[in-house]
């Protein structure tokens, strides 16, 4: 009987600490384009407790990447993870950050449908895009440019997202896009071919994490654990494939292990160390979307990018 009084005290006790961390736990809303591999460390982060830890109640909200940052403007969101929409946006003068970035490279595959073998059969062909001036537009011009063709001789048309993209290349409407997983390998399994990994032609930020500068001087101490947590997950995930799968399988809504674990290792393709990029390469970042956007005015790195957020490099 003692042994059972002691236990139930314990319980107790434990059950009125998580209701007082849960009163006391910050609301942090963050908007994501869709639940796909590049929001790893968020999943990650959710499911092994590091933002609870931090005393920060995550909820993920998806809408598309064309209306993330029209949200944060808001005050609706308080982040993003949509760095082209951050990029783009911070060309036309709207004050946000990107702080933190997961990947350095995007993870696309330009997917063909069975009558092109290369990108220089795309002349004249209509290629498809998600939207104008955002990470897949930059990437389709210069995976053509790079191939030798003229980008002014295919046809770019906005299609939607990527199961739209998908669809559109299944039934013949657009010639190529950019898929990223699943769908690319998905697109593999229907017989459509891979014309060329986009990360091997461009390096560009496209997922990590996106506020207004008004919030990172409100609440630094917020911005700092919330990409602490994200820290320790990237950490996590990328040495613990095992323990992650069970996680991605429910975030991505996949019972596929062949297909989870194409996608883990595809995603370590182009994962930053530490959530940082170099100056060469932000810049160089800025200066493709302001070619895109048509916007001759420099803008300097410091306007988009900032990582004194993040833990000091050791």
């Amino acid at each position: 009987m003692r042994t059972f009084a002691l236990t139930v005290l314990g319980l107790t006790f434990l059950f009125l600490f998580m209701a007082v961390s849960r009163g006391t736990a910050e609301n942090v809303k963050f908007g994501i384009p869709g639940l796909t591999m590049t929001m790893m460390p968020l999943a990650v982060a959710k499911e092994r407790g590091y933002f609870q830890q931090e005393g920060l109640n995550v909820e993920l909200v998806l809408m598309p990447a064309a209306l993330t940052i029209k949200v944060l403007l808001s005050g609706d969101l308080d982040y993003t993870t949509t760095i082209g929409s951050a990029v783009v946006a911070s060309i036309r003068g709207i004050d946000v950050r990107v702080v933190m970035c997961f990947v350095d490279r995007p993870l696309f595959d330009l997917v063909g449908t069975l009558e092109i073998n290369s990108v220089a059969d795309l002349k004249g062909r209509l290629v498809g895009i998600s939207s104008r001036g955002g990470v897949i537009d930059v990437a389709t011009r210069q995976m053509i440019k790079q191939s030798g063709v003229d980008p002014a001789q295919v046809t770019l048309l906005i299609v939607g997202g990527q199961t739209e993209m998908l669809v559109a290349l299944k039934a013949g409407r657009i010639s190529a896009g950019l898929l990223s997983p699943p769908q690319n390998f998905l697109a593999y399994r229907e017989g459509l071919k891979n014309l060329g990994f986009a990360g091997a032609y461009i390096r560009i930020p496209s997922t990590g994490v996106v506020a207004m500068r008004d919030r990172l001087e409100r609440n630094p101490d917020q911005v700092r654990r919330v990409l602490r947590a994200l820290s320790r997950a990237r950490v996590f995930a990328r040495d613990n494939k095992a323990a992650v799968m069970p996680i991605l399988k429910r975030f991505l809504k996949l019972e596929d292990d062949d297909l989870l674990s194409k996608i883990y290792d595809y995603h370590q393709r182009a994962e930053t160390p530490d959530g940082r990029i170099d100056t060469g390469l932000a810049a160089e970042t800025i200066r493709d979307f302001r070619q895109a956007e048509g916007v001759a005015r420099e803008i300097s790195v410091g306007q988009v990018f900032d990582f004194s957020y993040l833990e000091p490099l050791r």
